[in-house]
């Protein structure tokens, strides 16, 4: 098995890429009306529903970063660290008044 240096390979084969083009002309779909569809009905949108748009993107973006940087942070391992070792200490007691 060999693995080619990434210099080697082709992002998008020509042959994959005419073959795409062959299906789309053969299937009949104009695209040019789809581009103009999503035109008319970006301009049918209200700029309220725009706006909540945005805001919703705004809000999943902050979420997102604030959960990479607590991943990044490892407190979550630590916090699991203590968890696991009281947790332990509380089964090493159980175990003792279950002697006794």
């Amino acid at each position: 098995m060999s693995i080619k240096s990434k210099g080697s390979r082709k992002p998008l084969p020509l042959s994959d890429v005419l073959r795409d083009l062959a299906l789309l002309r053969a299937s009949g779909h104009d695209l040019s009306n789809l581009s103009a569809a999503s035109k008319e009905s970006l301009a049918e949108g209200s700029s309220a529903q725009v706006d909540a748009t945005v805001a919703t993107s705004y809000d999943f973006i902050r979420e997102a970063r604030a959960a990479i940087k607590l991943h990044n942070s490892k407190s979550v391992d630590k916090q699991g660290g203590r968890i696991e070792d009281i947790r332990n200490s509380f089964e090493d007691l159980n175990n003792g008044l279950r002697a006794h």
